[in-house]
């Protein structure tokens, strides 16, 4: 748990996340800018800018994290691939994607785990971290542990709730961060992230109270001065 008096110590726990699909590359250099200023743990942005990222990161401590098939989740797994693989030529050293909801939804736990399996380890064999959006506004709480227990037994790095972004992506809760924290109990090498109107201090707290260790958020510089983001960003 942070000490959540220390302004570097909740900088560390944050990814500051802008991935709207019409920012400019002004607006991202300004987003990258303010990352190495806070000290955030990342700039969550989107794939073509890593390259950018990485050079004005280089030196600061501050990771460049982005996305794999970003909102829709349902290209084929060779595509997925395919991509991956692109990105990690990119100056990323992470990325968040989101599993097929589809899948888990219909009762295809075998192609949902098949997805999931194969992703994280090509991510690792490419040197990436990655974390998997579940998008539990999808699912309802037996699916939502079994979607976690899908990614703790995969060996990925980061099991979270969603991406914050439409039907799917809803928003975090104490009650959903608990589900996640409690699969990725038993494991070594599962954390819990969050996202979704994470936009106080106050909810980021709640959230790491009850498991989480890392939020993804575009109130992030509001969190750290002890303000209110916008109730309906991401």
């Amino acid at each position: 748990m942070i000490d959540f008096n220390d302004k570097k110590q909740i900088a560390k726990a944050i990814q500051y996340t802008n991935v709207n699909p019409n920012l400019t590359r002004e607006q991202v250099i300004k987003h990258i800018e303010t990352c190495a200023e806070y000290g955030f743990d990342a700039a969550m942005i989107a794939p073509c800018y890593c390259d950018l990222a990485a050079e004005i990161l280089k030196g600061t401590g501050v990771s460049v994290a982005t996305t794999l098939n970003f909102p829709q989740a349902n290209d084929t797994l060779p595509m997925k691939i395919a991509a991956l693989k692109e990105l990690a030529k990119t100056g990323a050293q992470e990325f968040d994607f989101p599993p097929n909801p589809g899948l888990l939804v219909g009762g295809e736990i075998e192609a949902y785990t098949e997805e999931m399996n194969t992703i994280v380890r090509v991510a690792h064999e490419e040197g990436l971290r990655c974390k998997a959006m579940l998008e539990f506004g999808f699912l309802n709480d037996e699916q939502k542990k079994i979607a976690s227990e899908v990614g703790v037994a995969s060996g990925i790095d980061w099991i979270k709730n969603s991406s914050g972004w439409g039907v799917g992506g809803c928003a975090a809760t104490v009650d959903d961060v608990k589900i996640l924290a409690a699969v990725a109990e038993g494991s070594d090498v599962t954390r819990v992230k969050v996202s979704g109107k994470v936009n106080s201090l106050e909810k980021m707290k709640a959230l790491f109270e009850a498991g989480a260790e890392l939020v993804g958020t575009s109130s992030a510089t509001q969190i750290v001065d002890g303000l209110v983001g916008d109730e309906n960003a991401y």
